[in-house]
């Protein structure tokens, strides 16, 4: 049970670190008189988002749980299911979080930067104002989002096959070694 519940602290901590990061990167290839000088600090800037995130993430956890615990009576081997209902959680909550916070007061200050010149290399026209806009401001955080959350899942996996046979401890696996066939030498 314990194996379980770090795991799922990881897996929360990991989703947090990836909003995080991809907030970062936008903050840190904007120009610096934009919104490092409009927003107070980073952590101002991001407060706006996580206003919208953690009720979103909450819900879609609380979905995930709920298709787990479906899926895991249902199929034995549900692995690959989970994963894609997984994939399928968090990119919708990623894109709803997204569009909300856009959609929010909070965000004036960064819509202004993505409305500029900074973004469209020329005088945006008033077509280009609002939901086209979005697109933009969409992709400059969702790629580092999905590229955090891509390396999370390679080191995950990496980690996961390191585990020890049943029955020995960790140690044991480490220093056992196991006689090669046919090499054996008679005395």
């Amino acid at each position: 049970m314990a194996n379980k519940a770090l795991k799922f602290i990881a897996l929360v901590s990991w989703f947090l670190f990836a909003e995080i990061g991809a907030s970062w990167w936008i903050w840190g290839r904007s120009p610096t008189d934009s919104i490092r000088v409009w927003y107070s600090g980073f952590w101002t800037f991001e407060s706006g988002r996580l206003v919208f995130w953690a009720p979103i993430f909450g819900g879609a956890l609380a979905m995930g749980l709920l298709g787990w615990a479906l899926l895991i009576r249902g199929v034995r081997r549900s692995g690959p299911a989970l994963s894609v209902f997984g994939a399928i959680l968090a990119i919708a909550s990623e894109l709803a979080t997204s569009m909300l916070y856009w959609r929010s007061p909070r965000s004036a200050d960064l819509r202004d930067l993505f409305q500029s010149v900074w973004v469209w290399h020329r005088v945006p026209q008033a077509s280009d104002l609002g939901w086209p806009s979005f697109r933009f401001y969409l992709w400059a955080h969702f790629f580092p989002w999905l590229v955090v959350l891509i390396a999370g899942v390679a080191v995950w996996s990496v980690l996961g096959r390191r585990r020890p046979q049943p029955g020995t401890s960790t140690i044991e696996s480490l220093t056992t070694k196991t006689p090669r066939s046919g090499m054996s030498r008679k005395a």
